[in-house]
């Protein structure tokens, strides 16, 4: 065998790994980190081993998440050619064989179900588990192509993320998280959706780029109703923020309640930030990414961790 073709086969062997790596998705497991936030805002995530469940459970739902976004991609396959952006994906593109893609769904399910199995003391965490892989399922083959549920389901599961957390650490989350979480992830998830709509808005109706919106029950015309469902949502997690600081629930955590104030208006800023991009066609597809890189996002969060840490440790007069 020549050298050049030892060279080629490396470099092939070299783009599929590149390509499975992409078709997994990491980017996306900084949405797993949710598992942390009961421990994080019960402010218990330094005892006992309650930080290495909590790692456990994010590698656990990371994996399982990657299976499903392998099995989306692979059930889109077709759609995905014809997509104006969605054919660089791995599979659509050709970088990695479709062939191989219920081999990878299949050892991620097994690596992410060991893990829970084994290394999260808490039986109930598998259930759980099996509760996402089941829901993210559901939504792949069927609720995804349902207008308005859709957007709805991606909100509980990223609010099942934190239930998740909570079992896999033994902290409870309160109501009032749970239903932020609902709240906020819906208005992004509305986001998306909109980020979507707003670019095929001044399209033909005959077009066929216009075939993926339709399967998932949107038609162009629905932009400002999506808009506003979206805002609406935000702004209730905004609302639930601000009655949970007087709330008696409030006082078990924090001493300086008062200054959660700041964390109100933190949000209130990015929800209003985040529409108004949207509104003037800047947020991306990927809502994820669009969040972890926007400049908004990492100002509000230091805000938020400002104000919480003042609200629990305040200067003393």
């Amino acid at each position: 065998m020549s050298s050049d073709s030892t060279h080629e086969d490396l470099n092939a062997n070299g783009s599929v790994v590149v390509g499975v790596i992409k078709l997994l998705r990491p980017h996306q497991w900084v949405k797993n980190l949710l598992v942390f936030l009961p421990a994080i805002l019960g402010q218990q995530i330094g005892q006992g081993d309650i930080a290495m469940a909590g790692l456990w459970a994010l590698l656990s739902l990371s994996f399982v998440a990657s299976a499903v976004y392998v099995l989306n991609d692979w059930m889109d396959l077709q759609a995905d050619r014809s997509h104006p952006t969605k054919c660089q994906r791995p599979l659509a593109s050709g970088e990695v064989a479709p062939a191989l893609a219920p081999w990878i769904i299949v050892v991620m399910l097994a690596a992410g179900f060991s893990v829970a199995y084994y290394q999260i003391d808490e039986v109930g965490y598998c259930y759980t588990l099996v509760s996402y892989l089941s829901a993210t399922t559901l939504y792949t083959f069927w609720l995804k192509r349902v207008v308005m549920v859709d957007a709805l389901v991606l909100g509980g599961l990223f609010t099942l993320r934190i239930v998740m957390g909570s079992v896999a650490t033994g902290v409870e989350s309160s109501v009032w998280l749970l239903a932020f979480s609902m709240f906020i992830f819906t208005s992004i998830a509305f986001g998306k959706r909109f980020s979507e709509l707003f670019k095929y808005q001044d399209v033909a109706e005959d077009d066929p780029r216009l075939e993926s919106l339709r399967r998932r029950g949107y038609e162009p015309g629905d932009m400002l109703l999506v808009e506003m469902t979206g805002i609406c949502t935000g702004m209730m997690a905004v609302l639930v923020m601000a009655l949970y600081m007087n709330a008696e629930a409030a006082e078990k955590f924090y001493v300086y309640r008062q200054a959660l104030w700041g964390v109100v208006l933190a949000v209130l800023y990015w929800v209003c930030n985040y529409w108004m991009m949207a509104h003037r066609g800047r947020v991306a597809e990927d809502a994820v990414k669009y969040i972890v890189c926007d400049r908004s996002s990492w100002i509000s969060a230091v805000i938020v961790v400002v104000s919480m840490l003042i609200a629990i440790w305040p200067f003393s007069p």
